[in-house]
């Protein structure tokens, strides 16, 4: 019989980004049930992978952290020599998890910005030296792993900051306001100067009230 040498497809659901499956995924296929009587009957199967819950230690961050892994996820750190090893030495494409981008932005920040161990420099300079081959420039590494949305966010958040522009819409009600305080500040003067006038007409009217009073 010849097998086509195709590779497997796998299928990568939402829940992989929130754990490390280590590249594993779910596949479709099919079982084949062979019978004593020489008959076999193909029925389809779905394989998930193995998910399991560990604890695991982060020397550059200095935290401990609950994580949902696969067993090959585990054959693959200790590969690595350690978490820290396994997530900054794994290409963001075998990573395949939104949860691995993060630890790996958190990681490199943290390196290039030397603020792990503020209470001991020994430690400090200890971690940047065993990692040092893993520095990167910080306006890189804060770009690593952002998804499409949280790039635009980021990217419109800079352009605001490098070029504040402000919208027409602002500055032409910033100065239409101006000229309505000033139309309402000529209107109360003129409203006072009408006042003043009438009340020297009322005065020299000899018909007035006031007039008839006094004499």
């Amino acid at each position: 019989e010849v097998n086509n040498d195709e590779p497997v497809y796998v299928v990568y659901p939402e829940q992989c980004n929130d754990g490390l499956w280590g590249g594993e995924g779910v596949v479709q296929g099919e079982y084949i049930a062979r019978w004593k009587r020489k008959r076999s009957l193909e029925f389809p199967k779905i394989w998930r992978p193995n998910l399991i819950r560990r604890i695991f230690y982060s020397e550059i961050l200095n935290k401990w952290y609950h994580v949902v892994v696969t067993p090959r996820t585990l054959d693959l750190i200790d590969e690595a020599n350690g978490f820290d090893n396994y997530i900054l030495k794994t290409h963001e494409r075998d990573l395949n998890s939104k949860l691995g981008m993060n630890f790996k932005r958190a990681m490199l920040l943290a390196l290039v910005r030397q603020d792990m161990y503020p209470d001991d420099p020994e430690k400090k300079q200890k971690i940047c030296d065993k990692y040092k081959e893993f520095i990167i420039p910080e306006e890189e590494a804060e770009w690593l792993g952002l998804s499409i949305k949280e790039a635009i966010k980021k990217g419109k958040k800079l352009q605001e900051e490098n070029n504040p522009q402000i919208p027409l819409k602002y500055s032409l009600t910033k100065v239409l306001a101006l000229r309505l305080q000033e139309i309402s500040e000529n209107k109360d003067q003129d409203s006072a100067v009408d006042e003043g006038l009438t009340n020297k007409f009322k005065k020299l009217n000899p018909f007035s009230k006031s007039d008839d009073k006094r004499s």
